[in-house]
């Protein structure tokens, strides 16, 4: 047992085996073998950080407003093996920011950065073993900040559990993942004023329905659309979603329903260094199948840390199929130079790799 600035560090007694090294990994199927968690109350503030067996993390009470009322937010972020065999974090500070966005929405206390990078560098660093050894794999690092009191009072957090775990990322090569979406009329994923914009716990599993129909008719995501007249583009499945119209790298306006994706963040500071235009503005539902259909949407790919970069090659609307003409340009573009970032093999211009040994405060 080690102790750093209160944080305890426990190495598990009990390792477990690790995945074969060509064996592919769902995300979050297998965990690596330490998890951290940390306590939270109104009158104590941040206590309790620990990093030790995962099995060791503390349960969250049957009174957890987590469970009974949906408090809770999460994020994904990942650390990725660099071509010198070095570990770094892709932009940990954007991720610990949108969690505590997502936070003050649901009325839970603020993480202190310095706290969690703290935990994230020991974490990684105790289960570095875990990534794969190609440069680009990843391990995905998934925190929960959970209200967790002894009242089902319906009320601001109290109490609090934050926890992280980690588990191994292999992403398919492109060409092995032809991806179709589909709008599954009926079901609306987020509307304005709601927490559409933030990772709440409550807006995975109202998704899993929508999920299993467009599934039955052989499409992997959802193109989730508003409710508005527009029917505006929101997202595909929990990616955010980039259309190239008329040439234009185009994505759905941040406006309350969008989630702010840090890899959407990323491709458009990316685009604009390199001199792209990138608009961002509302993008109607009739506007997407009317350029496919006469040309002029040229591709759609989806983006998100788990997904990385995912062209869409078909999306479905009312038994019709619009098919997309088959270039993958600028998303193979794109996620070239995500790689390259996450390999260590480009100039880091907006210093978005942290490395483990890296001790100050970055701002996102």
């Amino acid at each position: 047992m080690s102790k750093d600035n209160d944080l305890i560090v426990e190495a598990t007694t009990a390792p477990r085996s690790k995945p074969a090294a060509d064996a592919p990994t769902r995300p979050g199927g297998v965990l690596t073998d330490h998890a951290y968690s940390m306590r939270w109350s109104k009158r104590r503030s941040w206590q309790g950080m620990v990093i030790a067996d995962r099995d060791a993390v503390p349960s969250v009470r049957p009174t957890s407003s987590a469970l009974n009322h949906g408090q809770a937010v999460f994020d994904d972020l990942a650390a990725y093996r660099m071509t010198d065999g070095s570990v770094s974090v892709y932009r940990p500070d954007s991720h610990i920011k949108r969690l505590n966005n997502g936070a003050r929405r649901m009325a839970l206390p603020q993480l202190d950065f310095d706290r969690v990078w703290l935990a994230i560098r020991r974490l990684v660093d105790l289960d570095e073993a875990w990534i794969p050894a190609q440069p680009g794999s990843a391990l995905l690092l998934h925190s929960v900040l959970a209200g967790n009191g002894s009242s089902l009072e319906v009320a601001p957090a109290e109490e609090c559990l934050f926890t992280i775990v980690a588990s191994p990322l292999t992403r398919p090569a492109p060409s092995d993942v032809p991806v179709r979406a589909m709008v599954v009329d009926d079901y609306v994923r987020a509307w304005p004023g709601g927490t559409g914009d933030i990772n709440a716990v409550g807006n995975y599993g109202p998704g899993l329905v929508p999920r299993e129909i467009a599934a039955n008719y052989d499409y992997h995501h959802v193109l989730w659309v508003g409710g508005d007249p527009e029917r505006t583009v929101q997202q595909v499945g929990a990616m955010n979603a980039f259309f190239v119209i008329d040439g234009v790298l185009t994505t759905p306006s941040l406006d309350g329903t969008v989630r702010p994706g840090i890899i959407r963040d990323s491709i458009i500071k990316l685009s604009r260094d390199a001199g792209t235009v990138v608009v961002e503005r509302p993008v109607p539902l009739a506007e997407v199948l009317q350029g496919i259909s006469d040309g002029r949407i040229t591709e759609c790919f989806g983006t998100g840390t788990v997904e990385g970069v995912v062209s869409i090659n078909g999306l479905g609307y009312r038994g019709e199929e619009y098919r997309l003409p088959g270039s993958v340009a600028v998303a193979s573009h794109l996620r070239e130079m995500l790689g390259g970032l996450h390999r260590g093999e480009v100039i880091d211009r907006f210093g978005w790799m942290r490395r483990l040994t890296e001790v100050s405060t970055v701002h996102a």
